[in-house]
């Protein structure tokens, strides 16, 4: 068995936390479920909407980034930045769909 120094965690705790911040986003599943009301509300082509769900797949597969700085980090700090990136992400996407914001540029929403 791996001796460990004092204060370090395993490595599994950084893939856990990635685990963590990748289920609590729910992008996999959540994608489906919008994409039409951003094609009908914001007028956009099925070209951009099929970029936007690259983009988005792209996005779940870095996952492993908060695993790694997970290694630096304690896991809450990771899983504050992903709960203000999610929350800042799917309130975009929100006032988007909504129309709470008018003409929000195509590059907003994609990114």
């Amino acid at each position: 068995m791996a001796v460990l120094k004092e204060g370090s965690r395993p490595p599994w705790v950084g893939l856990a936390a990635a685990v963590w911040v990748q289920i609590a986003a729910g992008s996999a599943y959540t994608f489906p479920l919008y994409s039409p009301a951003l094609k009908s509300v914001l007028g956009f082509s099925q070209q951009q909407l099929t970029i936007i769900g690259v983009a988005n797949d792209i996005g779940e597969n870095v996952g492993i980034l908060p695993g790694i700085a997970c290694n630096k980090f304690p896991p809450w700090v990771i899983l504050l930045v992903g709960l203000c990136l999610s929350f800042f992400g799917y309130g975009v996407l929100w006032l988007a769909v909504s129309q709470t914001v008018l003409s929000l540029p195509y590059w907003v929403v994609s990114s």
